[in-house]
């Protein structure tokens, strides 16, 4: 009773508001800065400084071109550019905008949502119903195609917002090509297939391709070193100075109302990096064997939420776009949570890794099937898995099937 009463006591005096905290917690470390001094703008009582280790570590070699340009390549995220259209008139109430936010947590870096319906249900006290069509809500924002499924549904999605002239004739025609798009081949008879590529052409595919650039540097939040004890430093050098500066003293509500909300923000940022700082060592300490050269373990959020004592919502917000980076090289957070493969101590990660290295090293002119790789698991795992759950691994791993990798391999030595 006395943690709920500590825990009840510190969310009132910080007024985690969704507006302030949410945003602050889900961003990246290169996005940090700029989401708080957009903040800032409306606050008379902010000043955003960067801090002097940026300055320390990176102005010296910092005014050479390339480090510019790399800073400048951050000039609106794929985060930012939704969050800003979660608003009236497409989302018209805070229920809406609630949901809207859980369903932005869960859309990955190619503009899919890959989310669970029912678990936003639950986290928002909705029913799942009311969630699937704020998601379809999403069919109206921009890039066109975000928050889709899947890609015949983003080209649904682009379809309805398209602004090119479509007669209805084309209009119906499109969009069965769109739902059979994997057996295009068969319209092509049609005597407006030439018109319904040239509209299909121009969509995006992800959505969010014209977010994706691979050039841009990942900026880790935090460093980790293995020796004999575990090192866990945070990269402060990306992490904005905040002034508040109370100049003068106001009976006005407004102004009043501003100074507490500069006040927050600062405690905000505090507790974003105690909030992250906890679930990267909980992490580290899971998965020790992997940062020594092994596998990881199964490991989900759930269990670490549990542990913290946190929203698996919250934990799902706190590991959205974050990195750290070790002897490795630098890895997301979410890389780290894997599910267990029947009962054993044995994570889908691992069946993942085997997978690919089977793959890797498979005869070109025989490449191996589905059936093939599940007997070869059976045998070095002990596991009683089906075919189907190969085939999801190895979709999820972007592998081809056995028929379109033997086709590449042929194309490969043309």
């Amino acid at each position: 009773m006395a943690t709920l009463s500590t825990s009840i006591a510190q969310k009132q005096n910080l007024n985690l508001s969704l507006k302030l905290w949410l945003p602050m917690l889900q961003s990246s470390l290169q996005d940090l800065e700029k989401h708080i001094t957009n903040v800032s703008y409306e606050n008379p009582f902010l000043e955003i400084k960067k801090p002097k280790e940026f300055y320390n570590n990176f102005m010296p070699q910092g005014t050479s071109g390339e480090f510019v340009e790399s800073l400048a390549l951050y000039s609106k995220s794929l985060n930012d550019r939704i969050s800003e259209q979660i608003d009236a008139p497409t989302f018209s109430t805070p229920n809406s905008q609630k949901v809207a936010l859980e369903i932005l947590c869960d859309i990955n870096e190619q503009g899919y949502f890959d989310g669970d319906i029912e678990k936003i249900a639950i986290t928002c006290g909705v029913y799942k119903e009311y969630v699937e069509s704020i998601r379809q809500r999403f069919s109206r924002l921009e890039p066109s195609g975000i928050g889709s499924i899947d890609l015949s549904e983003s080209f649904l999605f682009q379809l309805d917002t398209c602004d090119k002239e479509i007669d209805d004739e084309l209009y119906n025609f499109i969009k069965k090509i769109i739902k059979d798009i994997l057996h295009l081949d068969k319209y092509s008879a049609h005597h407006r297939f030439d018109d319904a590529k040239n509209i299909i052409k121009y969509f995006n595919n992800p959505p969010a391709v014209n977010y994706l650039n691979t050039n841009v540097q990942v900026i880790p939040d935090f460093f980790v070193d293995i020796a004999e004890d575990i090192n866990i430093r945070i990269n402060h050098a990306y992490y904005p100075d905040i002034e508040v500066k109370d100049a003068f003293a106001s009976k006005n509500e407004g102004i009043k109302e501003k100074l507490k909300e500069a006040r927050d923000l600062v405690n905000l940022l505090d507790l974003r990096k105690s909030t992250l700082y906890k679930i990267v060592l909980l992490i580290v300490e899971k998965q020790i064997s992997f940062f020594v050269g092994g596998e990881l373990k199964p490991y989900s959020m759930q269990e670490l939420a549990h542990e913290l004592g946190f929203a698996e919502s919250t934990i799902s917000r706190a590991v959205a776009n974050k990195h750290i980076e070790c002897s490795l090289g630098v890895y997301p957070l979410k890389y780290f949570f894997t599910n267990a493969v029947d009962n054993k101590d044995l994570s889908s990660s691992q069946i993942k890794n085997y997978i690919k290295s089977l793959v890797e090293y498979e005869e070109r002119d025989k490449p191996l099937t589905d059936q093939h790789i599940l007997d070869m698991i059976l045998e070095k795992f002990s596991l009683k898995m089906v075919r189907r759950t190969i085939t999801k691994y190895r979709k999820m791993l972007d592998i081809p099937s056995s028929k379109e990798r033997k086709k590449l391999y042929k194309v490969e030595n043309l």
